[in-house]
């Protein structure tokens, strides 16, 4: 499936899912900017993107991937094949890029097993005739996620989801997140395109403070004595009923103890 929107000359966004029986699984946002495309959609929709593409007649003048997540980087081995461009990925990750490891089924399933594509690693400023990008380090959400800076158009990838995180991969590091956060408030942009969202400033502000907030009540209870599932159970327990659905369908990739124990610094620290 896929969805698109013209915000301006030059710029679209592409809203990519997989279907099943008319029904959208996840949908991601990738985007066209000036001749670059930012992220790319996950495997199962890289054909359709790409043909849209085409059928747009767009110039593609390069791909930028904000972090390795098959969901963001999957359709590059399309794109790379399709428009003859070069794809930049984050230097942290490019080996994973290069060579895919095995997701779980599920992911397979929802997403697809990304192909093995070749990247170059992105610089810290990049031009591409008069577009100059800007790439910031912005881990949190994946150790190799980055954001770009290109004009007053901040690209954010999936560093802003929810304004009130509930569920998180067990990966994700949320002290990481924190600073990114603060790191993406100090620059100058008129809007935020994130994978599942378009934030202003002020959006970016709330989730910062909200997870703050949710921080200091985790971190109390924890001091309290509290074990981390006892706190999912405290301040995490009424929930959609699709969050319990995730938890269960990835195996508790997905959780919301994830979610408490990255509060806690765990996965910051190494534990």
């Amino acid at each position: 499936m896929l969805k698109w929107k013209r915000l301006t000359d030059n710029f679209i966004t592409i809203d990519v899912a997989r279907e099943s029986n008319g029904e959208a699984f996840y949908w991601t946002t990738l985007y066209y900017y000036k001749g670059l495309v930012v992220d790319t959609g996950c495997p199962h929709t890289a054909e359709e993107a790409a043909d849209f593409l085409e059928k747009m007649e767009l110039d593609v003048k390069a791909v930028l991937l904000s972090h390795f997540h098959e969901d963001h980087c999957g359709g590059a081995y399309s794109f790379r094949k399709r428009f003859s461009v070069n794809v930049f990925a984050p230097s942290k990750s490019i080996k994973i890029i290069r060579n895919p490891p095995e997701i779980p089924q599920y992911r397979q399933v929802v997403w697809g097993q990304p192909l093995p594509v070749e990247v170059k690693p992105l610089k810290e400023r990049m031009k591409f005739g008069e577009l100059m990008v800007t790439t910031i380090d912005t881990p949190g959400h994946s150790f190799d996620h980055v954001s770009f800076l290109i004009d007053d158009k901040l690209f954010i990838g999936d560093m802003v989801t929810n304004q009130n995180p509930i569920i998180i991969m067990k990966q994700e590091d949320y002290i990481d997140l924190i600073d990114s956060l603060r790191t993406v408030l100090s620059l100058e942009f008129e809007a935020a395109y994130g994978g599942h969202g378009i934030w202003d400033r002020d959006s970016i502000i709330r989730t910062l403070a909200n997870i703050l907030k949710l921080r200091e009540k985790v971190s109390t209870l924890a001091t309290e004595g509290l074990s981390a599932e006892q706190i999912v159970e405290k301040v995490l327990s009424n929930v959609p009923k699709k969050v319990l659905q995730i938890e269960e369908q990835s195996r508790f990739e997905w959780s919301r103890k994830n979610l408490v124990e990255s509060l806690l610094g765990h996965m910051h620290d190494g534990n």
